[in-house]
């Protein structure tokens, strides 16, 4: 079964990430795998929406850039842009950083004979060739993705959404996706005024949508997404291994981190083999420190690593 897979190779392939200084290391351990594992003739385009990264790192970026010969397009956005976000979630940095918001203005950050484009959050590894992803059937639909685990009815939270923006009873619910992998069709993007579309609702519900702009995308493309297989974002520590032997690539979501010292996530050491890779090598214990981690997670870390070493011993034990 091909899962809608097309077997031609593009000519080019677009890829889009954003990043901040801080999560440069994430950046370039994500450009590594995405490289490292790229079979074919085919050349990657690839985008960076740069919200502030320094000269020392792209300097860093720079050393990948040789290594694998591709160029990296800097796309600075204007602060103006960003003003079109109400202030509550602008300013509410504690929660988010501001720069997971890029994915609302896809379409203004990418020229316009780029029509389709594969967005990765930085802090993934990639396993497999991105051309697959890439030349995915969308089926019509302009935006692909992975079912996140918060569509299960184990979580009540899909149902507070519905109850908070008002949802029309005759729609179905969700089946809630993670926006942190999606494959988009920029042509459909643009004719269906995608962007004016989320930035309308956040816009209504600031208070009410938890997890901000995926919760917008979710909403916007109700039943009108191509579901993705597992595979193309193992979401780390939330699906079960079982299910997906073989990802893709993976996503390390939540509080746990590969890039802590005590962690001890699934798929850890391939984060440590890619980030040797790197001009980071150096650095790959260290932690991001960004507003969002250093109030919030603190001392996440160890107990994390602690929880995941003991649940590691229950299986050997068998108990």
């Amino acid at each position: 079964m091909n899962n809608g897979m097309s077997k031609k190779i593009p000519d080019t392939v677009s890829v889009i990430f954003a990043s901040n200084d801080n999560y440069s290391m994430l950046l370039g351990t994500a450009l590594c795998s995405l490289f490292e594992n790229k079979k074919g003739d085919y050349r990657i385009k690839l985008y960076v929406v740069d919200f502030g990264i320094s000269a020392k790192n792209k300097e860093r970026l720079g050393v990948l850039e040789k290594k694998y010969d591709f160029v990296i397009n800097y796309v600075v956005p204007a602060k103006e842009i960003f003003e079109k976000i109400p202030r509550i979630l602008r300013f509410n940095i504690d929660y988010a950083p501001i720069e997971i918001y890029h994915h609302i203005f896809l379409a203004r950050f990418l020229p316009p004979e780029c029509r389709r484009v594969i967005d990765f959050d930085v802090d993934v590894v990639i396993r497999g060739d991105v051309a697959e992803l890439f030349n995915t059937d969308l089926n019509g639909k302009a935006l692909g993705a992975v079912a996140d685990c918060r569509q299960e009815e184990k979580w009540t939270y899909l149902k507070r959404l519905r109850e908070n923006i008002n949802w029309p009873v005759e729609q179905e619910p969700l089946v809630y996706f993670n926006a942190g992998v999606v494959l988009v069709d920029l042509a459909l993007w643009r004719k269906r005024k995608i962007e004016e579309k989320l930035l309308r609702l956040l816009r209504e519900y600031p208070d009410k949508l938890w997890y901000l702009e995926q919760d917008a995308l979710n909403i916007v493309f109700l039943g009108n997404y191509r579901q993705l297989p597992m595979k193309y974002n193992f979401l780390v520590g939330q699906f079960d291994e079982r299910d997906c032997p073989d990802p893709f690539a993976v996503h390390f979501v939540g509080g746990g981190k590969p890039w802590y010292f005590f962690s001890a996530l699934p798929y850890q050491p391939e984060y440590i083999y890619y980030v040797n890779k790197t001009p980071w090598k150096n650095e790959k214990y260290k932690k991001v420190m960004d507003t969002y981690f250093a109030k919030k997670y603190h001392i996440y870390p160890l107990a994390w690593g602690v929880w995941s070493a003991y649940k590691k011993l229950k299986k050997i034990l068998g108990r």
